[in-house]
């Protein structure tokens, strides 16, 4: 039951200069940090035109410099981690409903959020050769982890990203429709002296007559001199920025506009000259492009000592909405139709998490607080002069919550005004929902069975030839072989929001007890540990009335006796259609190795609707079957250490209406056989199935 909902996070201030005649006379939620024109508040340039060389090869090239000697590489991503006692960390919530944490679902008998596995698709067709660790050496130069799979499609056409730098077009058919493209490529970093770093996203939207946006972290070196590991990942001052390429057309494979935001000077938040924009996501709505990161100090010196903000060397999330027609239409950032709200979320004290302001702790910050895509403008919300929508999770401290909040832009209109004139009619305000399904995955580097912190997901027993060989490889020293450990999945942050339908859709990962019999676990009833998904759906049909949303539906998902990684949610556009969550899915079966042994690593997705309360039918479908365990570097670097297995750090799910639309959705597996630890002594690439670092694959797929 929901103890409390609708409780603002800010108080309503008077708005100004509404720009459309259905804006009400008071907006919601108060005046963001900044509005106006963008050449006055923060160093974004651009844009230039570049025109990407399609099919671009440059494996062993002069474009891969150094990065060839520097494989394997992380692309880091700074964690929130501050693991506290559960009773401490539940006392400091103040929620104010009993918290069970894990949550506990009915697998025998079945019910909601315990989920049968089907090896049946679903209906989906798959290309299961989306972008790989070849492809993602063959652009780069090195090996990567994680691949980071970013995704969108729209007008005929699938565009597939991965870390760090590799790009593939496919047809809505999913046939392949052009060859890799590099970002360095696509977005002209080559011919600036920059570098590609990761943090991949792209949409399309159908505004002005159709373009694809695609983000990426930009490191302010060349490849050539090392690339973002010798640059923005190694704290060089003013290292980092943020690549945004628009398309000058709705072609993706043509001519792109990109504009570079410098995060360091944005703001004057601690570690200015040294602040890392980690985590980008973006979407559209009606008015805005919006375009969301969190904001990290890379250089020690320079954070704070407790309690102080950004005494964790974390400053909070970062919200952006800028003039969308400005960048579809290509103006320069000194036009003045290109202009900017902004929003920052660390150190606004009127939106500080109820448990503490991150001002103050340098903890209970906002974090993965995530902009929601709409499948096509019909589902735009233009209530209150314009408005966006965002969710962020609240286990700050690793504990477990039972809260989400939801965000919102509003007058995002005015942003089209000249010069923004009228833009201090745009707001940004939230709302608390507690007494929610609990939820918790600290993302801890221990098998999930375990409990508590732990977060890897396991998988399918298989050979995995380079962690037999590990030494050898120069990933450990002192050890005969390293042992495969799981598939991080990185805690309990939203990764990506769906608009549609009048709801928002989001999930997070969550640790789930199943339990297998009646009674409690330990009498009369097994239990088992696993890693699952807990979901929301906000409707928002009484927000442009009153301002308020409210919980529509919630449940869990969970594959029985195995584990999900990157949980994400697409809404259709008519409530008829529902939405999909599409996840990865592994596991070993559990304590009773269920399911022939488990899964290796698969791509899968199941159907939803806004009051399901769970899946439809209670299944989850496979739609490309993992062949080989995950055998990537990162499982092993430094082992017997407190190693840290990368996986993705998230998947990508989107509707697209139309005679060639349906849902389409990306995820991570392993799509070829392991060979044996001796065979792979010989030739490090499996007969050309895999990097000698690094063995993921991904999968495009489009349901109905």
């Amino acid at each position: 039951m929901l103890l409390l909902s609708g409780s603002t996070l800010a108080a309503p201030v008077q708005g100004a200069g509404a720009a459309t005649a259905t804006a009400p006379v008071a907006s919601l939620g108060h005046a963001p940090t900044y509005v106006g024109p963008a050449s006055k508040f923060m160093l974004a340039t651009g844009p230039i035109r570049v025109t990407p060389t399609l099919g671009l090869s440059i494996a062993g090239g002069a474009a891969a410099g150094s990065n060839a000697a520097q494989y394997p590489s992380f692309n880091p991503r700074p964690a929130l981690d501050h693991p506290v006692a559960g009773s401490v960390g539940l006392a400091a919530t103040g929620n104010t409903a009993t918290l069970t944490v894990p949550p506990v679902v009915s697998c025998q008998p079945m019910g909601p959020g315990c989920d049968a596995i089907s090896t049946y698709n679903g209906g989906a067709k798959t290309n299961g050769a989306g972008l790989n660790s070849v492809d993602s050496a063959g652009v780069f130069g090195g090996t990567v982890e994680p691949p980071d799979q970013g995704m969108c499609a729209g007008n005929g056409y699938v565009m597939e990203i991965v870390n760090p730098n590799a790009l593939r077009v496919f047809h809505s058919n999913l046939a392949t429709a052009s060859a890799d493209i590099s970002l360095d490529s696509l977005m002209g970093l080559t011919q600036a002296g920059f570098s590609s770093g990761g943090d991949v996203q792209c949409l399309y939207d159908q505004g002005y007559g159709g373009h694809w946006f695609v983000i990426e972290i930009v490191s302010t070196n060349s490849e050539a001199s090392g690339g973002t590991f010798a640059g923005c990942f190694a704290g060089v001052e003013e290292g980092c920025l943020e690549g945004i390429a628009v398309s000058v057309t709705n072609d993706p494979t043509g001519a792109y506009n990109v504009y570079f935001l410098n995060p360091n000077m944005v703001n004057s938040d601690p570690g200015t000259g040294f602040l890392l924009n980690d985590y980008a996501k973006i979407a559209t709505t009606q008015d805005a492009f919006l375009l969301f990161y969190d904001e990290f100090i890379l250089n020690g010196s320079l954070i704070p000592a407790c309690p102080a903000y950004g005494c964790f060397g974390f400053n909070g999330a970062q919200e952006f909405a800028i003039s969308k027609k400005a960048m579809e239409l290509g103006f320069g950032v000194t036009s003045g139709f290109f202009n900017v709200a902004y929003e920052n979320m660390g150190l606004d004290p009127t939106i500080q998490p109820p448990d503490g302001a991150c001002a103050s702790t340098g903890y209970t910050c906002w974090y993965q607080v995530i902009p929601a895509q709409s499948p096509d403008p019909s589902q735009y919300d233009n209530a209150w002069g314009g408005s966006g929508f965002m969710l962020g999770s609240l286990d700050f401290v690793g504990a477990g919550d039972n809260r989400i909040a939801a965000f919102y832009w509003t007058g995002l209109s005015n942003l089209a005004t000249v010069s923004c004139a009228t833009c201090s009619g745009i707001s940004f305000g939230g709302q608390l929902f507690t007494g929610l399904e609990a939820y918790m995955d600290e993302g801890g580097s221990c098998l999930a069975s375990l409990g508590g912190n732990c977060g890897l997901a396991p998988q399918k027993a298989g050979p995995v030839p380079l962690g037999a060989n590990c030494v050898a490889f120069g990933l450990a020293k002192a050890v005969k072989s390293c042992p495969e450990n799981g598939i991080a999945t990185n805690g309990d942050g939203f990764t990506e929001v769906s608009y549609a339908e009048g709801q928002i859709w989001g999930a997070v990962a969550t640790l789930v007890t199943q339990k297998f019999g009646s009674g409690t676990c330990g009498h009369y009833a097994k239990c088992e540990t696993h890693v699952g998904a807990a979901y929301w759906v906000i409707g928002t049909g009484t927000f442009g009335k009153t301002g308020m949303l409210g919980l529509t539906s919630q449940g869990y998902v969970s594959a029985a006796h195995e584990d999900l990684a990157f949980p994400t949610i697409a809404g259709a556009d008519h409530l008829w259609q529902g939405a999909i969550i599409s996840f990865t899915l592994s596991g070993n079966g559990g304590p009773t190795h269920a399911n022939n042994g488990g899964f290796f690593p698969s791509s899968a997705f199941g159907r939803l609707t806004a009051t399901s309360g769970g899946l439809v039918g209670g299944t989850i479908h496979i739609t490309a079957l993992g062949k080989g365990a995950q055998d990537g570097f990162s499982e092993y670097l430094g082992y017997p250490g407190n190693t840290r297995p990368r996986w993705g750090d998230y998947g990508a799910a989107i509707f697209v209406p139309g005679a060639n639309g349906g849902f389409f959705f990306a995820s991570e597996y392993i799509p070829s056989p392991n060979c044996s630890p001796s065979a792979f002594l010989n030739d490090p690439s499996c007969g050309g199935t895999r990097a000698p670092y690094a063995n993921f694959g991904t999968s495009l797929s489009v349901v109905g």
